[in-house]
């Protein structure tokens, strides 16, 4: 296969400090990582100096989504955050050149009370018709990720359909779909079905298995059949690791070493 795995730093090497994570990835033998906004400006400093120092390739960062401990999940659904939203893409989008990472996950919201839907969801589509010619002229491309609606309920993109049909009505070839298994599984859906429906959007792929959100093999998940559907299909991407380790994050990456690696990590 040609697909490449990153590790996720906001998920794996959690028993070490941020950015002591991109060393650690890298001694774990990963020449990829992702990472989710980082929350402490000194870590955003120092984030492209240990990219280089450790001489990774960064595949996705996730732009500022809110105030995610507390639930937010992502606000371009509210038109009253344009602002808010331009200034939060423009930081991701610096920081995204600065670590040479060429895609970015803005995730869309979940529903506002006293807003119509409909309204959210054509702030969505505006919001996208507007960063995508900065995003292209930056060199970026822009993720959609549909998150499940049993965990995140009221996400105005809960599968990928849904994230699919933003994507189209906004009309840009600077925006892609971030398919996630593991959401995808959660509701009870086929992410094999998911490659299948979606194949020509999709522009990033993160991993987990299901049920339990751990590394591969420790649910029922398909993964190796998932991989092997993803290279059918002719995606060329990296494949995020964004799970809860079973143990730490070092003894969850056993399964590297059961023959599951791609062609390198």
């Amino acid at each position: 296969m040609s697909l490449v795995f990153s590790a996720h730093i906001s998920w794996l090497f959690g028993e070490r400090p941020y950015l002591e994570r991109v060393g650690a990835a890298r001694r774990a033998g990963f020449r990829w990582i992702e990472s989710a906004w980082p929350a402490e400006p000194d870590d955003r400093a120092q984030l492209p100096a240990k990219v280089a120092e450790h001489g990774v390739a960064v595949a996705l960062l996730n732009c500022p989504a809110g105030d995610v401990e507390h639930g937010e999940r992502g606000f371009a659904n509210d038109p009253a955050r344009r602002e808010q939203l331009e200034q939060a893409f423009l930081a991701a989008a610096e920081l995204a050149q600065r670590i040479g990472a060429g895609k970015l996950n803005l995730l869309v919201g979940r529903a506002l009370p006293g807003v119509r839907l409909e309204r959210q969801r054509t702030s969505v589509v505006e919001a996208l018709r507007a960063l995508a010619p900065e995003a292209a002229a930056r060199g970026l491309r822009i993720v959609i990720e549909p998150l499940n609606a049993i965990e995140n309920p009221g996400y105005l993109a809960p599968t990928p359909q849904d994230a699919a049909e933003l994507i189209e009505a906004a009309g840009s070839d600077a925006l892609g779909l971030l398919l996630d298994v593991y959401h995808v599984a959660r509701v009870g859906a086929d992410p094999l079905a998911a490659v299948e429906r979606c194949a020509g959007l999709i522009g990033h792929v993160q991993i987990a298995d299901f049920p339990g959100r751990g590394q591969p093999g420790s649910g029922a998940l398909d993964i190796r059949g998932i991989l092997e559907a993803l290279d059918a299909v002719g995606y060329t991407g990296a494949v995020g690791l964004e799970y809860e380790p079973r143990g730490s994050s070092e003894a969850s990456l056993a399964f590297l070493r059961s023959g599951w690696q791609p062609a390198s990590l």
